[in-house]
């Protein structure tokens, strides 16, 4: 059996999928801001399925899977590449920090993080939202420890790899940044502020998205010639 797996279409349909939900996210936020708020029970519901900025929902759910698949994708690579006898741990330590990005996307850890950090650091400003402080702190040390094995990459490979983390860490960390100083002068009602949470969000998932598209364009290039079997052992 062969299955044939076509990168492009992949990665136009989850732009499609992102662009369906982002506008799905405006809808709510037009919803909250023309009518009664969330004091109305079918704006209500509709927030709470489509809005971005909330937890448990369409969403929070498609993010936490496309990262998740990323996750699964870099434990395929590792297994391929032990299997040919070349380094794999750099690829098993990616995939266990895509699932924890995964959990965090769905169950919000960093969230937990906002008060203690503003508390420690009485953050204000760019740092408003202080959660990302250490999450800052983590990406460095990933990005020293992974230089030399993110340099032994194709190049074309590395340009995607670096591509997917700059927009999603754009969104992740920048528009944060940004947002939290307009929360800080304007507070979190706004209509700007809902504007760029939902930006934020389209640069994580188009972030997620993209890393989504290198990781199988990886595989295509390194495994191209590679066969697998399934089977089950006899007695």
């Amino acid at each position: 059996m062969k299955f044939k797996v076509r990168k492009s279409r992949i990665l136009r349909n989850l732009f499609i999928a992102i662009a369906l939900l982002i506008i799905g996210s405006l809808f709510s936020v037009y919803l909250l801001f023309s009518t009664a708020g969330m004091e109305d029970k079918v704006t209500r519901l509709l927030v709470k399925l489509l809005n971005v900025n909330l937890e448990a929902n369409l969403p929070t759910y498609f993010s936490a899977l496309v990262l998740l698949g990323d996750a699964i994708l870099l434990a395929f690579i590792a297994y391929g590449s032990k299997a040919l006898g070349e380094k794999f741990w750099h690829w098993i330590g990616l995939s266990g920090i895509f699932v924890f990005i995964s959990l965090d996307e769905m169950i919000q850890i960093h969230e937990q993080l906002r008060a203690p950090m503003e508390a420690l650091f009485s953050t204000s400003g760019l740092l408003y939202f202080a959660w990302f402080i250490p999450y800052i702190g983590m990406v460095a040390i990933i990005g020293i420890a992974y230089f030399k094995f993110m340099m032994r990459l194709p190049k074309n490979i590395l340009k995607l790899f670096i591509l997917a983390g700059v927009v999603f860490v754009s969104g992740a960390v920048g528009m944060e940044m940004i947002g939290g100083m307009h929360a800080e002068i304007h507070g979190e009602e706004t209509l700007t502020y809902a504007l760029m949470y939902n930006f934020e969000e389209f640069l994580e998932m188009s972030g997620a998205a993209i890393f989504f598209y290198a990781l199988i364009s990886y595989i295509e290039l390194k495994f191209k010639t590679a066969t697998f079997t399934f089977g089950t052992n006899e007695a």
